[in-house]
């Protein structure tokens, strides 16, 4: 199988069943252009599971670019890596490479009608949010339009973590977008709140055993809310909603540094994709390797769980006042 563009993948999609369980939304598609929502599972069902989408923001290229990537060189893998087709036994790898189909296709942040997908869940903020930055209802026109009903983009995603949260211990949800700023930052919840992450201890256990085995580490790991807070964030509302006091759910977001390339090339800053993606060629490719590391470390932790989601007791205060330091103080 050779490595498809996001073009080829919505044509293509066929070719992963070889391995591959694909689900297909076809609620986007008309007569005049068929653009499916598309899903692929992998490994075994009901297992410790990683999440990873991309193309939520559709001007955010690169996110759907390096969702799909990932997806192409793990299908690869699967079909002579011995190592890897045994930990499938063992986990279960969903991709959504592109949650936003119209929104890549048409070159905008938005889906076709205007929305933003990560401002328009049904979850609003506890707290004041920034000027239309935060999410509005004012009009369609301007950016970070919540939007007046769940479209049909989130609910294919809240609907995949609804049911994955139905059948697993464990789920780590990886959503990929690029931004404004020179780090490669890795986000955890609350968007829509400054108050402490509720499963603030097993995230800190499960960083702190990426950074003993990664001691020299891109990114900066912090909560959203120190960043901005939003209304209708998708995985706040999975999160509150969807998970049970015995599961352990870490959503977290990769926000890629998109000031990294505009700096190198400052030109590309007048291009429509310029702001929010690598445009030289060698740039892209280093992109699409960089993040390798942390999807294998990905794969291995959920095997290996139990070293960081379970914890003797009577450390809880200790590793809480720790991570509380770390992340919020």
């Amino acid at each position: 199988m050779n490595v498809l563009s996001v073009e080829e993948f919505l044509k293509n999609y066929h070719v992963y069943q070889d391995y591959a369980r694909v689900d297909i939304d076809d609620s986007l598609s008309s007569a005049e252009k068929k653009v499916p929502l598309i899903s692929l599972t992998y490994g075994k069902s009901g297992a410790p599971t990683l999440l990873i989408t991309g193309g939520v923001h559709g001007l955010e290229r690169i996110g759907a670019q390096l969702c799909l990537s990932l997806m192409n060189s793990f299908h690869e893998r699967l079909m002579w890596d011995q190592v890897l087709q045994d930990m499938m036994t063992k986990i279960q790898v969903v991709f959504i490479p592109l949650v936003n189909p119209n929104g890549y296709l048409n070159t905008t942040r938005s889906n076709g009608d205007g929305i933003d997908l990560m401002r328009n869940a049904p979850i609003t903020s506890l707290e004041k949010v920034p000027l239309l930055l935060g999410g509005q209802n004012f009009s369609s026109r301007l950016p970070w339009y919540r939007g007046s009903q769940v479209a049909i983009e989130t609910k294919f995603v809240l609907d995949n973590v609804e049911h994955l949260l139905q059948q697993t211990s464990h789920l780590i949800s990886l959503d990929i977008h690029s931004g404004f700023g020179f780090n490669d930052q890795i986000w955890f919840p609350f968007a829509n709140s400054k108050k402490q992450f509720t499963q603030l201890n097993e995230l800190h256990l499960f960083f702190k055993l990426f950074e003993k085995t990664h001691p020299y580490h891109i990114y900066k790991i912090e909560p959203q809310s120190k960043n901005y807070l939003t209304h209708g964030d998708i995985w706040d509302y999975c999160f509150l909603n969807f998970k049970k006091d015995t599961q352990v759910y870490l959503p977290l977001t990769l926000e890629m540094g998109s000031w990294i390339w505009v700096k190198k090339n400052p030109l590309q800053i007048f291009s429509k994709t310029g702001l929010f993606n690598p445009i030289k060629e060698h740039r892209l490719n280093r992109t699409l390797r960089r993040h390798r590391p942390f999807f294998d470390f990905l794969l291995h932790s959920l095997i290996s769980n139990s070293v960081w989601s379970q914890f003797d007791i009577r450390l809880k205060e200790q590793i809480q006042l720790e991570a509380q330091s770390k992340y919020y103080d």
